[in-house]
């Protein structure tokens, strides 16, 4: 009987205080106010870039009203403003904490370089095979890629996905893929 006494009494648990606990688990990101300027301005660059290239698409009947520039060029242009925002208070703000944000896990870099790299070999397989078949395989990859390691979503989530932008895009709205 004074075995349970025991236990009642003693949780078992060590006592932790919250500054032992914080120091101990330690996995937020630092703030960096390089990290802010350098994507604020990538962001930058690549709405211009938008900008420049929706005002180069060839259009091959007269223009009036929405044509095929305005969607992208608008797109564009509100990217290009909310980035100037944001290398203004990258600039001249105060830095950003990133408590909620945590570190890089292992292999994270990795990971980002092979979703980039199946990125680029989907494009050109799109190009080249069309598009049901690189989309399906695409998506399994990146699912398998970022740790899903169930059958039926590495099967159903590529399948039910690209049947959808499929039938959305080629059957309903007759834009063919």
């Amino acid at each position: 009987m004074t075995e349970l006494n025991q236990l009642a009494d003693s949780s078992g648990d060590i006592i932790l205080s919250p500054e032992e606990l914080a120091a101990e688990h330690d996995l937020a990101a630092r703030p960096s106010r390089r990290l802010e300027i350098v994507i604020a301005v990538t962001a930058l660059v690549l709405s211009v870039t938008a900008i420049v290239l929706s005002q180069n698409i060839y259009l091959r009947m007269g223009a009036g009203g929405l044509d095929p520039k305005w969607w992208p060029t608008v797109l564009s242009s509100i990217a290009a403003g909310l980035s100037a925002i944001l290398v203004g208070f990258a600039l001249f703000g105060p830095t950003v904490s990133r408590g909620d944000l945590e570190s890089v896990a292992d292999g994270g870099w990795q990971r980002m370089l092979l979703a980039l790299a199946l990125s680029a070999l989907y494009v050109f397989a799109w190009a080249q095979i069309g598009y049901i078949v690189p989309t399906i395989i695409y998506l399994a990859a990146l699912l398998w890629l970022f740790g899903l390691r169930a059958w039926k979503g590495l099967v159903l989530f590529p399948l039910i996905t690209t049947g959808f932008i499929y039938g959305l895009f080629h059957t309903m709205l007759r834009v063919p893929l």
